[in-house]
């Protein structure tokens, strides 16, 4: 089976978030037909596949999850190199490259094919595998085939979510001047978020963006109530050089004189770690673009961890989760190739 066709048979496939079994059937089936030799070990977070002669120093990591498929999904487009379909950026693009690599260049690689990244982060299958994972193995270096339209992207943002309460005082609607409405403070909330919302940083002489939004505004009881609070969400995506004590704590000194501030949740980010051999040393044999990762990825637990990680793989992000969802199919090939030439060079 080509690399297309898998990607193609991959696809056909639904395998939304929390319907995964059906595609980690096929990757077993897939390993076994194509004389995968070597333990494909399955759990509950998804399959580690561990070829027998390797090394086991480089972890090749993919989710195999994906949002839904929406009734306007696009899968025929009018171009012979284009691919659509839920799934073929984000990222069963990756997922196929990194099937054809167990079988054709497994010498120093295991490969991990893991649930529900589009879901919690406690949900995410990386939980149940990441102790094996260190447990059992001594990895050198990770890479995560999440698309970045082949070029290579460093570490990642924090990301953190918090609650932004402001009070009033609830009356009826036709009397006013007897309650006090919190809605007409959110403007003063608003001009804060956008005087703040984007920060450049220079991190490893990588662009990054600090940036903070509002995603959820909800308030009132009935249309002739004046309400007595409206409840904001903030999504706070924070500098790699930040852990998440200090990112509420920033967060909370900013918005306390204008609301209550709950913060719900923090996921620490990753430094770019441009210099680390293992890094600088993919940058150099595959003479990719290097970009930052302006967003959290799955990066965050290996640095957590001591594993040196970085994002590639073919697709561009920006169609990820998007109707009209495609991958090139040159583009497919060429981030294959790359990645068979810097396994090869490994093993030279």
């Amino acid at each position: 089976m080509s690399l297309v066709d898998t990607l193609l048979k991959l696809i056909s496939i639904e395998s939304e978030t929390g319907k995964e079994e059906k595609i980690l059937d096929f990757i077993n089936q897939f390993l076994i037909e194509n004389n995968f030799k070597g333990e494909i070990l399955r759990s509950s977070g998804g399959i580690v596949a561990v070829p027998k002669e390797s090394t086991k120093k480089i972890a090749l990591v993919g989710h195999v999850d994906t949002v839904p498929v929406v009734p306007n999904q696009e899968y025929d487009f009018d171009n012979e190199d284009i691919i659509g379909g839920r799934g073929t950026v984000d990222m069963k693009g990756g997922i196929a490259i990194m099937l054809h690599s167990l079988i054709e260049n497994h010498s120093e690689i295991i490969a991990v094919f893991y649930t529900a990244e589009e879901s919690s982060y406690d949900d995410n299958g990386l939980n149940t595998i990441m102790p094996a994972l260190l447990n059992d193995f001594d990895l050198d270096f990770a890479i995560i085939l999440e698309p970045t339209d082949n070029e290579i992207q460093l570490g990642c943002l924090g990301a953190l979510n918090a609650t932004l309460t402001l009070h009033g005082k609830a009356a009826h609607s036709a009397r006013p001047w007897v309650g006090d409405n919190p809605v007409y403070k959110v403007k003063e909330v608003i001009k804060l978020v956008q005087d703040n919302e984007i920060l450049e940083l220079d991190i490893d002489g990588l662009k990054f963006k600090q940036v903070m939004s509002i995603t959820k505004i909800s308030s009132g009881i009935a249309n002739n109530v004046i309400p007595e609070d409206l409840k904001l969400n903030l999504n706070f995506r924070y500098s790699p050089e930040m852990n998440g004590e200090a990112a509420s704590n920033y967060i909370r000194d900013l918005f306390s004189d204008y609301s209550d501030v709950e913060i719900m949740n923090t996921s620490d980010g990753a430094m770019p770690n441009k210099e680390e051999s293992q890094i600088s040393n993919f940058i150099k044999r595959t003479s990719a673009v290097v970009q930052p990762k302006q967003a959290w990825t799955d990066i965050a637990r290996f640095y957590q961890n001591n594993i040196p990680c970085l994002n590639f793989g073919p697709g561009d992000p920006l169609l990820a989760h998007a109707t009209n969802e495609h991958i090139s199919k040159r583009q497919l090939l060429e981030s294959y190739e790359l990645l068979s030439s810097y396994l090869k060079e490994e093993i030279e």
